[in-house]
């Protein structure tokens, strides 16, 4: 399961007794501790029905012991655990742990956090199989979408569907960052309770799609030195090897449907309408359109099936496969 199932399930008064959060997107990690915390502590019970330990400098039996104290004023507890990942394991401190959640106290809530978890080790093994395990990557694109939809309900606004994959595709799968854009945009609109495309094209800068145009314009002027450059920054600021084919590979099939449009005599005010996209997209496209022939195109796509079969299943490290196809792209013949 997912942490975003998990925050889901909270939301509709479902809860779990043990939680395991594991994964490099934290921001669900974070989201979800503050959802669990808003379920179980109030002003009044904080000082004793909430405890936190860091991993690394506390042990199994502080949060066992933790979960199964009674809190002197009664009521349910929250217990929270960070970072497991950095404590050190052993033969004698698992077995308690895995005890403890096969039967979890009553009334009790703990929760327990890793950014990394290697199911081949005992612990995670187990953890991982409990209902409340959700793992904290940043979830496909389209999920994003409704994703983004229900955060803006909560603040009763309603964010059109065209509005919120105009916001996915200009920030990327990054949910902190497109929850902060999406605070942004809210307050933008004021007292307007539908949020349009309008709206995102006023706030939310086209960062990752000036990346990947900035990529196009490298590759279009067979200038492997700059490519791979911005290919490398894209890679170092955490974008993911097939989401960024994904990205290079939409880029070309918009400039090569613009291309046919423009062949085949559509009005340029009217090929944004025909493809489906927003106005700005074709119009982007269109710059691009005179600088590729066909061929290039057909030899562009070759190239990209070749790397997104190699990067699902050839073993090789997806930043070579990448930099391969930058360069084969840079080489194309017209």
């Amino acid at each position: 399961m997912t942490a975003l199932e998990l925050i889901g399930q909270l939301e509709s008064g479902k809860w779990h007794p043990v939680y395991f959060l594991y994964g490099e997107e934290d921001f669900f990690q974070r989201e979800l501790v503050a959802a669990l915390t808003r379920r179980w502590i109030t002003p009044d019970n904080r000082d004793f029905n909430l405890e936190t330990f860091e991993a690394k400098t506390s042990s199994v039996h502080e949060w066992i012991g933790a979960v199964k104290t009674l809190s002197f004023f009664g009521g349910e507890k929250l217990v929270i655990v960070r970072d497991l990942d950095e404590f050190k394991w052993d033969d004698a401190n698992v077995p308690p742990l895995l005890d403890y959640v096969s039967n979890p106290a009553p009334d009790t809530c703990l929760v327990l956090t890793a950014r990394k978890a290697d199911r081949k080790r005992k612990i995670y093994k187990g953890l991982t199989k409990i209902k409340g395990a959700g793992e904290c990557t940043a979830p496909k694109e389209g999920a994003l979408i409704p994703w983004l939809k229900n955060r803006a309900k909560e603040s009763e606004r309603t964010l059109t569907t065209g509005a919120a994959r105009l916001m996915v595709e200009r920030v990327g799968p990054k949910p902190g960052l497109l929850a902060g854009e999406l605070e942004k945009v809210i307050t933008f609109a004021g007292k307007t309770k539908s949020i349009d495309e309008q709206a995102v094209m006023e706030v939310v800068g086209e960062t990752r799609l000036e990346k990947i145009f900035d990529l196009t314009d490298a590759l279009k002027s067979k200038n492997p030195a700059k490519a791979l450059r911005i290919l490398r920054n894209h890679l170092e600021h955490g974008e993911q090897p097939l989401q960024l084919l994904g990205m290079i590979a939409w880029q070309f099939r918009m400039i090569w449907e613009v291309k046919h449009h423009q062949t085949t005599g559509t009005p340029p005010s009217r090929i944004a309408q025909a493809m489906g996209v927003a106005p700005f997209q074709a119009e982007q496209a269109m710059r691009y359109t005179g600088k590729f022939s066909e061929g290039q195109l057909r030899e562009g796509f070759r190239n990209l099936s070749k790397a997104d079969r190699e990067l699902k299943g050839s073993g090789k490290k997806p930043e070579a496969i990448l930099e391969t196809l930058v360069l084969s792209l840079c080489s194309a013949d017209s």
